[in-house]
């Protein structure tokens, strides 16, 4: 028989709520679906929820922004089944990708990433190339593509087996844009000896609204990639793993110019990152001696 998925979700954004209900229509009659909802609701936002909790979502409200890591060991601690999709409040799956999770996991995966392909909501600009994809949580080249948080299926007895949750501080929290949680979380799996399956071939459509193709964004975003890296220790090889992303050839890559150029802008904000996390570390020491 094949088996039964838990799909997670994690929102604070009321906007994305009904994109769980766009995925209650693909997935299987007996899977369950779960949304964790981490902000204080206002009356219209727990109508919505209301809604889909009569659509058999199981609604899990946080109360309060508590962070996407808190939120995703809610799902983690409390979802029925085995084998569990975590799923971006952004992303559009479709059922033949559903069921390639299914039968990887029926096979034997503990860890599964499927293709994660943009879908832009306008142009995408000329500072923004398939080196920098991987802040939106999209792949572009291949060779580089690995298993994300934006839809990854997770060996949920394995994990508590080996007790293994998500480390809140890098899961992003209100407008901060740290990161590294779900690739953090997966290499503890694999660790603990999961088998992981990669399906190039199966496509998730994660949404790229307007205000992320923005510089402001962007640089900020790889900012805080810098600063996440030194959290999660991976400091002195995160400089050449971020050039290598901006420079890497692919179908959205730029000119050999341009290329270099927007690798050498956003590899320095990620060292601006990496050398603030540093800075904050040594004046906490430092005064702490007071």
């Amino acid at each position: 028989m094949p088996p039964l998925l838990s799909f997670g979700v994690c929102s604070n954004r009321p906007h994305n709520f009904p994109n769980v209900g766009s995925l209650v229509d693909v997935v299987g009659d007996d899977d369950e679906v779960i949304l964790v909802a981490d902000l204080e609701a206002t009356a219209a936002e727990s109508a919505l929820l209301d809604d889909l909790s009569a659509r058999g979502v199981n609604v899990i409200n946080n109360g309060s922004n508590r962070g996407l890591s808190f939120s995703r060991n809610q799902v983690l601690a409390k979802c029925g089944h085995r084998h569990l999709v975590y799923v971006d409040d952004d992303l559009a799956l479709v059922p033949e990708t559903v069921e390639s999770i299914r039968e990887a996991v029926g096979s034997g995966a503990n860890i599964v990433g499927v293709w994660l392909r943009p879908s832009f909501s306008v142009p995408r600009p000329w500072w923004l190339t398939g080196g920098q994809y991987h802040y939106l949580g999209v792949h572009h080249a291949l060779a580089q593509a690995k298993t994300w948080g934006a839809c990854m299926a997770v060996d949920v007895d394995l994990a508590r087996r080996a007790d293994i949750t998500f480390r809140e501080e890098l899961g992003r929290r209100g407008r901060s844009l740290q990161s590294g949680d779900d690739t953090t979380f997966l290499n503890e799996l694999r660790s603990a000896g999961a088998v992981e399956r990669f399906l190039p071939d199966d496509v998730a459509y994660h949404a790229v609204g307007a205000e992320r193709t923005r510089p402001g964004y962007l640089l900020r975003r790889a900012w805080w990639q810098g600063r996440s890296e030194v959290r999660r220790a991976g400091a002195m090889t995160s400089l050449g793993k971020e050039w290598r992303r901006g420079v890497a050839q692919g179908p959205d890559a730029a000119g050999t110019g341009l290329r270099y150029t927007l690798a050498c802008v956003y590899t320095g904000a990620v060292a601006s990152g990496i050398a603030t996390e540093f800075g904050f570390r040594a004046a906490q020491r430092w005064f702490g001696r007071g």
